[in-house]
C-alpha cells in the first residue's frame, strides 16, 4: 500500500497474480467497514460459509483491476467478478449502488485498512453459520442498519432435519458443479493420510501420522471433520479472509448421476496452487469446490459453503466442527478478524461442552 498526504493507493491481487488492481481512497475515510455477509447466494457463490467485502467509501477512485477477469451475473442486479485462472473472487458490483465492493482477502494489507462492522442476511443460514463464532458484533436480517438486528444465539439449527438422511447435496450459485456426499462407510476408512495442519499445527510438529489415525471420522465413524483455514493460499484463492473445509473420502464423494467423483464434472475447472496440490472452482460462476492433493489423493477438502443441509449452513449432523484451532492461524493476513474467530470457536467448545 502506498499514498501521497490525503490519498492511500490501496492494492489488490489473486492467488496466481495474474489478476491485479489498485483504488485511491481518502486516508480520512480510513478504516474501511466490512460485514460478513451470510447469504445463500454468497455461500454458494463463494463455496463458503460467508463471504466478506469492503465497500469502498466515496471520494475513491475507479477500481482499476487487469487480467483475466470472469463475470458472473448472480442475480439481475448483481455482477460478480473472479479471476479466471485461478477462481478468486475479486469483485462484487450492485447496479443499485456505484460504489464497488472488494473481497476482503485480496488487500495486500488489511491492519488499519479494514473494520469488521456486522454479520448480514444471518437468517439465510438457519444456524447461525459462522456468525456464532465471531458473535461479538452486531448481526443483521439483511443489510447492515438497514435492517432488523437479530440474536445470533437465536439461530442454533434443528438437528432433528436430515439425520435419518444418507446423502447430501452439493452444489455451486450457478448449478453448473453438482455432487452428492454420503454417510460414512467401510470404504472412509481405507485410505491413510498425514495429520492436517487443524490437528496437527506444522509450525511445531511434523505431519507424519504414524499411527495411521482416521482422523477425519468423527462421533463414532458417523460424521466428518470439518474447520477453518485461513492460510494465504485459501485466502487468495476464494478471495475471503475464511475459509471452511469439511474432510471427505473421495469415496464418500459421488456425481449426481451416483458415478464416482472425478475432477472434470461440469463446469468444473483446476488450478495447480503448488507443486502436487490441486483446487478446483466452478468457471462460471467462481465458486471455491475442492482442494486435494497428490500427499493424499483419496481424502478431499470439500468448501462447506456448497453443501444443502436442511438443519443449515454449518450441516452439523453431517460435520463436526474442529474448535480448538484455525488452521496455519500463523499466517492470517487480517489478525484482528482471526484472532475474534479462535476466540469465538474456543467459547462454542465450551458451550457445548455436556455439564
Amino acid at each position: 500500500m502506498g499514498g501521497s498526504e490525503g490519498i492511500t493507493t490501496l492494492h489488490f491481487a489473486c492467488a496466481c497474480r495474474k489478476v491485479t488492481g489498485s483504488a485511491s481512497i481518502p486516508t480520512e475515510r480510513l478504516p474501511i467497514p466490512f460485514d460478513i455477509c451470510h447469504c445463500n447466494d454468497c455461500r454458494h457463490q463463494s463455496g463458503l460459509l460467508a463471504a466478506s467485502y469492503a465497500t469502498l467509501p466515496e471520494g475513491s477512485t475507479i477500481v482499476k483491476f487487469e487480467g483475466p477477469i470472469a463475470e458472473y451475473r448472480s442475480s439481475e442486479m448483481v455482477t460478480r467478478s473472479f479471476c479466471s485462472h485461478c477462481g478468486a473472487n475479486v469483485l462484487f458490483q450492485d447496479f443499485n449502488d456505484p460504489r464497488p465492493d472488494i473481497p476482503t482477502g485480496i488487500f495486500d494489507k488489511t491492519n488499519g485498512f479494514l473494520e469488521l462492522r456486522g454479520h448480514i442476511f444471518v437468517p439465510d443460514t438457519k444456524d447461525g453459520g459462522l456468525s456464532a463464532w465471531v458473535s461479538d458484533v452486531p448481526a443483521f436480517e439483511g443489510y447492515a442498519n438497514r435492517s432488523k438486528r437479530v440474536q445470533i444465539s437465536n439461530y442454533g439449527g434443528s438437528t432433528s432435519a436430515l439425520i435419518e438422511g444418507t446423502e447430501l447435496e452439493a452444489y455451486c450459485h450457478c448449478e453448473g458443479v453438482q455432487f452428492k456426499i454420503s454417510r460414512p462407510t467401510g470404504a472412509s476408512k481405507e485410505l491413510s493420510s498425514p495429520w492436517p495442519d487443524l490437528l496437527k499445527p506444522y509450525i511445531s510438529s511434523p505431519p507424519e501420522n504414524k499411527d495411521d489415525v482416521k482422523w477425519w471420522l468423527r462421533a463414532n465413524d458417523t460424521k466428518y471433520l470439518a474447520g477453518t483455514c485461513v492460510c494465504s493460499s485459501c485466502r487468495l484463492a476464494s478471495g475471503f479472509d475464511i475459509q471452511t473445509w469439511a474432510f471427505i473420502p473421495k469415496a464418500n464423494i459421488f456425481q449426481s448421476n451416483g458415478d464416482p467423483l472425478n475432477f472434470d464434472i461440469g463446469t468444473l475447472k483446476q488450478y495447480k496452487s503448488s507443486e502436487g496440490t490441486f483446487r478446483e472452482f466452478c468457471s462460471k460462476c467462481g465458486a471455491t469446490v475442492f482442494w486435494h492433493c497428490d500427499q493424499r489423493p483419496h481424502l478431499i477438502d470439500v468448501s462447506v459453503g456448497l453443501l444443502h443441509a436442511g438443519e443449515g449452513a454449518r450441516s452439523e449432523t453431517w460435520l463436526e466442527w474442529w474448535t480448538d484451532r484455525v488452521s496455519f492461524e500463523e499466517e492470517a493476513q487480517n489478525r484482528e478478524l482471526v484472532l475474534r474467530l479462535s476466540a469465538g470457536l474456543k467459547r462454542q467448545a465450551n458451550i457445548d461442552m455436556p455439564s
